[in-house]
């Protein structure tokens, strides 16, 4: 039986916080939180940032979806397909440039919802414990996305983590779906 993991940004990870500016209007907010590709191009967008803590972190997952450079080229080693990525240059000043990806995953509806802690508003779902997945539904992807549920987390599985955690991904709060627990 495969294990899956959520990952998120960590919200204790205090050394890692930043504060986005504006989004600009050339991103579709309704676009990246639904994973709806096809009203988002790949041209490279400038987001201003504030650093509030002492590093960048590899994974963000507030307001929008980010992953650094650092965390796209694990997937990319990994062989993973099923990911869209928008270059975003973060950027405080001229001096402090940072290389983010705006990061859709594709959605799956593979959540066995009777076995699993959510509510449903408006016709979204939001996870708020621990879940089950039907593998059967999830195939051969390591990284995906729950259908119906806001982008504020992806799923992956072990041996994607694994990767990640070698990589030394820093900012991401990884735990089995079953210990899950929301924002």
């Amino acid at each position: 039986m495969k294990k899956f993991y959520t990952i998120e940004s960590d919200f204790m990870a205090q050394d890692y916080k930043i504060r986005l500016g504006r989004l600009p209007d050339s991103i579709n907010k309704r676009a990246f939180l639904l994973d709806e590709w096809q009203y988002i191009d790949d041209s490279r967008v400038f987001l201003q940032y504030e650093k509030v803590g002492s590093s960048l972190p590899d994974v963000y997952t507030y307001n929008v979806p980010l992953v650094s450079s650092k965390f796209k080229e694990v997937l990319d080693d990994a062989g993973i397909t099923n990911c869209f990525f928008k270059p975003v240059c973060l950027f405080e000043n001229k001096e402090d440039i940072a290389e983010y990806y705006l990061m859709l995953v594709e959605p799956l509806d593979c959540v066995i919802w009777d076995k699993s802690q959510h509510t449903e508003d408006c016709g979204l779902r939001k996870i708020t414990g621990g879940f089950e997945i039907d593998q059967n539904k999830v195939g051969n992807f390591r990284i995906f996305k729950i259908k119906d549920v806001l982008n504020r987390f992806w799923i992956i599985d072990e041996h994607l983590k694994v990767r990640l955690e070698e990589a030394g991904i820093n900012a991401a709060r990884i735990l089995e779906i079953g210990e899950y627990w929301g924002l």
